[in-house]
């Protein structure tokens, strides 16, 4: 089985739908095949309402490991953005650093947007793994 990163809209999906996907993720974590990354913390934490629920979703973030984005992966996103635009491509830069984090640990990542199909070498899956 894969390394896994799921990618925000399928957090804020569920979340939105009031399912506790810290538990449909658990079995991915406790594996060591759930990865995240800062943007999709980022994007998650600032919709959160309450500051209790944040802090709760907060913590549930600091123990999946997180693929850090230093210096070479922003030059490499970077590559990427140029080589899309120069097909008229151009998505979003949050969503590259996404992909790249999921490249880096060579990752499936699990979203329904859109804009991840245009990424070359990029795994996806628009559903969670049923467990290792």
């Amino acid at each position: 089985m894969s390394p896994v990163i799921v990618d925000s809209c399928c957090w804020i999906d569920r979340l939105r739908g009031g399912r506790d996907i810290r538990q449909e993720l658990l079995p991915l974590l406790r594996a060591g095949m759930l990865y995240n990354c800062g943007v999709i913390r980022a994007e998650v934490l600032r919709g959160i309402q309450s500051e209790q629920a944040r802090d709760g979703l907060g913590a549930f973030f600091d123990i999946i490991p997180e693929i850090p984005c230093d210096a070479k992966m922003w030059r490499e996103v970077s590559r990427v953005a140029w080589d899309l635009a120069r097909r008229g491509v151009h998505p979003p830069i949050p969503d590259l650093m996404i992909a790249q984090s999921s490249l880096r640990v060579g990752a499936v990542l699990v979203t329904f947007d859109a804009h991840f199909d245009e990424i070359p070498g990029l795994r996806l899956s628009k559903d969670l793994p049923l467990g290792p």
